[in-house]
């Protein structure tokens, strides 16, 4: 009995966890964020965005780089006009393995604080789990 009180915590525990790294389930570019889909309209062809549309997935991990992989650092104002302004593909090559990075981005004004490798992957393993948890329902 205790240990199938332990199993039901331990799934309870793990999607409530999972639920707020992936905070919606996207399966499509319009539920991405403006920022990926911005990225994606920049950076791949029409053939590639209808390839990434068929893994829900991959398109997750996608969104959370381009959208979630990094914070605005704390104590600016921050206008959703300069927030559309970012793009991370321009610091991706400043992230360090173990340790935030905090960049000033020209062109939308603001200071950036990139998310280490580590966290990053870490993130994406929660969100692909919580895929691979979707699947299996």
């Amino acid at each position: 009995m205790k240990k199938v009180i332990l199993v039901i915590c331990l799934v309870i525990g793990t999607n409530a966890a999972l639920t707020q790294v992936v905070q919606k389930v996207i399966s499509t570019k319009s539920d991405c964020a403006s920022v990926t889909q911005r990225y994606l309209a920049q950076s791949y062809s029409i053939e590639q965005q209808l390839a990434l549309e068929s893994s829900p997935e991959e398109l997750a991990c996608l969104n959370y780089i381009c959208a979630r992989s990094y914070e605005f650092a704390p104590g600016q104002m921050v206008l959703r006009s300069q927030k559309e302004l970012f793009t991370i593909d321009t610091y991706k090559h400043l992230r360090r393995k173990d340790q935030r990075v905090t960049v000033f981005d020209e062109y939308s004004g603001l200071s950036v604080v990139l998310y280490s490798w580590n966290e990053i992957e870490q993130a994406l393993m929660k969100i692909r789990l919580e895929y691979q948890l979707l699947a299996c329902d």
